[in-house]
């Protein structure tokens, strides 16, 4: 038997691919990698933190709500909170949940519940009511949120994807406190088409069942597709950003109730004279 020792070819540690290929291919790996990373952790924090005591949620969010409330017309905020809580008498809450309404006295057009269940509705937002029947749909949306513990997944997806990035990426412990007390965080608005739409059917029930029908419901809908079918700028812009409406969504309400047998006319119920003095620029 023979023994012969080949000549080592000199390109036998070159890639015989474009290195700039190589590097867009390995690039485009770790983008992949992140993407998933990213997903899966939001994903696990939304699932725990949907399943911690309401109680806990409660005293997370009552260590940084006061910051962001004001006590504008308390008769105001009053009436809004007499609303919603008849309101969530119709809605499956958990036994410890709680609904505490919030009015902030904002040009802005908008709605948005966060952890523990607070409930922020804007002057902007009450302007635009034609009656109480659109408000307590807009309400019962933001109620919905709450009874889905859609505000608690959302900030926990959120604070366990930044709190593994900061201990990837330095940082450490002080990093995961910051993130902890962020009310950045904690007041992350803004849920996904799913959360949307379930938050749309809690609320179109609770309003079938208070009213006995689901008239006015698809008033502000109406209204903010409109705006936006214009293709201009409105004060409707921030709604758009944490409320994705689509005409759809109307349709959906139309479907929903003809399936569930409830009327889509009805008396029609005007706001309180506080909510309509306000409206008409009167407070």
């Amino acid at each position: 038997m023979k023994f012969r020792n080949p000549q080592v070819p000199d390109d036998i540690n070159v890639s015989r691919h474009n290195p700039f290929l190589d590097l867009i291919l390995m690039a485009g790996g770790m983008i992949v990698g992140f993407v998933i990373l990213a997903a899966f952790l939001i994903w696990l924090g939304g699932t725990l933190a949907r399943h911690l005591p309401v109680t806990w949620e409660h005293r997370l969010a009552d260590l940084f709500v006061g910051e962001f409330s004001t006590p504008d017309h308390p008769q105001i905020t009053a009436e809004l909170q007499a609303l919603a809580d008849r309101l969530a008498a119709h809605m499956e809450l958990e036994p410890d949940a709680r609904v505490v309404v919030h009015y902030l006295d904002s040009d802005q057009v908008n709605a948005f519940a966060t952890l523990g269940g607070h409930v922020f509705i804007l002057r902007g937002l009450i302007e635009r009511m034609p009656n109480e029947n659109a408000l307590a749909m807009v309400m019962a949306h933001e109620i919905g949120h709450v009874a889905n513990r859609d505000p608690a997944a959302q900030v926990g997806g959120v604070l366990l994807l930044r709190a593994v990035m900061a201990l990837l990426f330095a940082g450490g412990a002080d990093n995961v406190s910051e993130i902890l007390t962020s009310p950045e965080a904690l007041l992350a608005r803004g849920f996904s088409r799913e959360a949307e739409e379930t938050a749309d059917e809690h609320a179109l029930a609770a309003v079938a069942a208070h009213y006995g029908h689901v008239a006015g419901a698809a008033s502000l809908f109406e209204l903010l597709a409109e705006s936006r079918g214009g293709g201009s700028e409105s004060d409707l812009v921030e709604f758009f950003q944490t409320h994705p409406l689509e005409r759809n969504r109307i349709a959906a309400i139309a479907e929903r109730a003809d399936d569930e047998g409830w009327a889509r006319d009805g008396p029609l119920t005007p706001l309180s004279p506080a909510l309509q003095a306000l409206r008409d620029g009167a407070l």
